[in-house]
């Protein structure tokens, strides 16, 4: 039996946790957060049996053997370097930190500690993504290629995202999962170059656009906002443009599945590599699946701290150019 400790029983905890009930042989066994009235209906909901404001208090629990740490990011830190020193295994929310001396401590102390650690970068074990990241591999659309990603809306409700010094904004926050699939895809990254600002009145740029070249010659263009009002939102685009056409996904879809467009030359346009609608919400099971599965077979997390390193500079480089 895996024991967990959940610390942080906010949206993101809720949804591991919902994940982990239904496995077998695992047990949510404890559970912190520093909202009394959040902890207390977390327990209810998912029966568990020890709770605390302090997760300190947890990490001392010897039966637990890992934990799951879903809190806003400026707290990742403390509390990975604790939970590496109460030699407790991690999968830690992402982004790793909001800085590099941070993140790479926490790695440091992990590997000290000889405990597994893994960031919650979900489109690893995403089908669609994965299938995006083989057709890449085969150049279907040949090479160098540009992939071009366009999403607009209001962007989370807690305040915290929008400050620099706790959230980051999107271009620390949500974009990193673009950032870890690219370097994932393509490979090292040779240049960063930021567009950024705000249409909300916080400290971290709200929107804008990065640009990532990787030393292949491919190139990412990230452009979103988390700028709109309320219930406002823009449209959604994921192309790959390429020397021999383009190719298309998260979009093509009807009640049942969705498709990557192919679009070559003379107009040609087929539906291609078929996939459910839910493969966003299965990935997140096979996350942490995979979790558990290297807590109890010793093996190492295929995403982890060194990768959250290298996407964490990405964003960091967007940020250090909107500043100069």
């Amino acid at each position: 039996m895996v024991k967990i400790g959940i610390i942080g029983c906010g949206g993101m905890g809720r949804l591991h946790s919902n994940i982990l009930k239904k496995m077998e042989d695992v047990e949510i066994t404890a559970a912190s957060d520093i909202n009394k009235n959040q902890l207390l209906s977390f327990q209810k909901d998912f029966e568990v049996k020890k709770v605390f404001i302090d997760y300190k208090e947890l990490l001392k629990l010897s039966e637990i053997d890992g934990i799951i740490c879903s809190t806003p990011t400026f707290t990742h830190s403390e509390i990975v370097i604790e939970a590496a020193n109460a030699k407790k295994d991690i999968f830690c929310e992402k982004p790793i930190s909001l800085n590099l001396k941070d993140a790479e401590k926490m790695v440091e102390e992990c590997e000290k500690n000889n405990v597994k650690f893994q960031i919650g970068y979900v489109r690893r074990f995403d089908d669609e993504w994965l299938k995006f990241r083989e057709l890449m591999k085969s150049k279907i659309i040949g090479s160098p290629v540009v992939w071009r990603q366009i999403s607009a809306g209001p962007g989370p409700s807690s305040l915290w995202y929008y400050d620099i010094n706790k959230g980051g904004g999107p271009f620390i926050d949500g974009a990193v999962h673009s950032y870890d699939f690219g370097i994932y895809t393509f490979g090292k990254v040779k240049n960063v170059e930021s567009s950024l600002t705000r249409f909300k009145k916080f400290s971290s740029p709200d929107t804008g656009t990065v640009c990532v070249e990787f030393e292949n010659g491919d190139i990412l263009v990230v452009c979103w906002s988390w700028g709109l009002p309320e219930n406002c939102s823009g449209n959604r685009i994921h192309e790959v443009i390429g020397p021999e056409g383009v190719l298309i996904f998260e979009g093509i879809k009807d009640e049942k599945n969705k498709w990557f467009l192919l679009r070559k030359e003379n107009g040609k346009e087929e539906k291609i590599e078929k996939l459910p609608l839910n493969t966003l919400e299965i990935a997140y099971e096979k996350q942490m699946e995979h979790f558990i599965d290297c807590i109890k077979n010793n093996k190492k997390p295929i995403v982890g701290g060194k990768e959250g390193i290298e996407t964490l500079k990405v964003g960091l480089e967007a940020i250090k150019k909107w500043k100069t």
